[in-house]
């Protein structure tokens, strides 16, 4: 089952999952704080008919179910920080991220309505007091992934790759970037479990981290380079370059322990929950269509609302230029079952795409179904619905040439006879869930066939350079002479009654 919060199963008359059964339980850990602010910032001037501000819970919800949708991991949590003012590092160093504005007054009253979602969606909101969320991610982080689970921690927080590790990877969904212990090392110049050294000497502006005057990122990852941690700068700070920096190190030595330990992550956060609380449930609709009804969420609403009973639904959409390589996308829906398929056609115009994409949809269903194709092309939902029986009765299906794409619309001809259609426009681009959805998956799906091309392309390439390199050596003749014999073992076989060789 995938709805926007369970899992992918396998109905009758649906394509198989596809599923690998044996790979590691993917756990993703959200960082709720930063997901609130991507989406307060990233979606402006939205609100109620009522005027109450809406736009970082509209935008939070839609990020969430998009990273659903897109990886389906198998356990989820987001986790939230207590008020700054409430952590240790606060009682540590009290300036401690006190030169932060305050929270926008418009986002104030949209934070209980974002805990509203999670719960409705039963997807657990975590918090620790007085520890930040980057602890809590990192104790959650370390705990499973020694249990053999793959965690996944999606943030935009330069501090938590420290955590980055065997098992442990971070997610930016807005750059679409994964990091591992390989984009660390080229972010810092230094591994993972040394970037509170780095931050120790440079600081953190942004979380008002002192550090050494002075010292910036980059000579920091130098210094700890060099002499294997903070501790080992400090110890053999007069062989660094510079006078100045050599007294400053002297002299703010202790500032430099102090912001490494403010910046270093806690891994021993009290954490009262097992992974059975993390895994992933079904949305608690009747909570859930209330509260996105009273936010004026028509296109979410659309998203967690359930095909009609016995229908099956499919949105479809193609993405192709003139003449080239295209992609398709296509989301089934039945009940609560889901299935997403998408493809490459390396030479395909839009129009082709498209027919070919309502194609895949109904070469899926194994049974005749009840079915609704929705597409944003009103040539394929035309086609379908006003202007085929014209080409039947007038026989322009099935003369030569009589046609364009004639050869796809035999095959949406013949598939469609199979089931009950109806075809529906949509508009397309316009915020609706599903059709973003296809679009995205027939793109990413054209360029993924066209980067399979090209480096299918380049091997040939160097392949047939390699064979005329070596065409053009010239080969070492040797003298003509007697083929040498190979001196033949003779074997004797036993035979059977009628005079039948057992050879074995």
């Amino acid at each position: 089952m995938l709805t926007p919060a369970g899992r992918e199963w396998n109905p009758p008359g649906l394509p198989a999952s596809g599923e690998n059964v044996n790979a590691a339980p993917q756990l993703y850990v959200l960082d709720g704080s930063s997901y609130i602010y991507r989406a307060y910032y990233g979606v402006r001037d939205l609100a109620t008919s009522g005027g109450m501000p809406t736009n970082a819970v509209f935008g939070f919800t839609r990020m969430l179910l998009g990273l659903l949708q897109e990886n389906r991991p198998d356990y989820l949590a987001v986790v939230f920080d207590p008020p700054r003012e409430e952590t240790f590092r606060r009682e540590l160093y009290p300036p401690y991220k006190a030169h932060r504005d305050a929270m926008p007054a418009d986002l104030v009253p949209q934070l209980p309505y974002i805990r509203q979602i999670l719960q409705a969606l039963n997807i657990p909101a975590l918090e620790a007091p007085g520890f930040e969320a980057d602890d809590v991610i990192a104790t959650l982080a370390r705990r499973y992934a020694a249990e053999g689970i793959e965690v996944t921690v999606v943030t935009g927080d330069k501090d938590l790759l420290q955590i980055v590790g065997a098992g442990i990877a971070l997610l930016d969904t807005m750059k679409e970037l994964r990091s591992g212990p390989r984009e660390v090392l080229d972010r810092f110049g230094v591994p993972p479990e040394l970037v509170p050294d780095v931050l120790g000497l440079a600081g953190d502006a942004a979380d008002n981290i002192p550090g050494v005057p002075g010292i910036g990122e980059k000579t920091a990852a130098g210094l700890v380079r060099r002499f294997g941690s903070l501790e080992g700068v400090l110890e053999w700070k007069s062989l660094v370059n510079g006078k100045q920096r050599r007294e400053n190190l002297r002299a703010h030595a202790d500032q430099a322990r102090l912001s490494k330990t403010l910046a270093t992550v806690r891994y021993d956060v009290p954490l009262d929950l097992s992974l059975a609380d993390l895994e992933r449930r079904t949305p608690n609709l009747p909570e859930l269509m209330p509260l996105l009804r009273e936010l004026e969420f028509a296109a979410l609403e659309l998203a967690f609302t359930p095909p009609p009973p016995g229908v099956v639904e499919i949105y479809c959409d193609g993405s192709g230029r003139d003449s080239g390589p295209g992609g398709y996308g296509v989301i089934l829906r039945y009940g609560e079952f889901e299935k997403e398929l998408s493809g490459y056609e390396p030479a395909a115009t839009s129009q082709r795409m498209e027919l070919t994409a309502a194609i895949r949809g109904l070469e899926a269903l194994q049974k005749p179904k009840r079915v609704r194709v929705f597409s944003d092309s009103q040539y394929l939902v035309r086609g379908m619905s006003e202007w085929l029986s014209a080409w039947k009765r007038t026989g322009r299906l099935e003369t030569p040439d009589a046609l364009k794409n004639q050869d796809l619309w035999q095959q949406l001809a013949a598939l469609s006879a199979n089931h009950e259609v109806v075809w529906e426009w949509v508009r397309g681009h316009d915020g609706h869930p599903f059709n973003e959805r296809c679009d995205r998956l027939a793109k990413r799906a054209a360029e993924a066939g066209m980067r399979a091309t090209e480096e299918s392309g380049r091997a040939a390439q160097q392949a047939a350079e390699l064979a005329k390199k070596e065409n053009a050596i010239p080969k070492a003749t040797v003298p003509a002479g007697p083929a040498p014999v190979r001196a033949r073992e003779i074997v004797e076989y036993e035979a059977d009654a009628d005079g039948q060789l057992l050879l074995c």
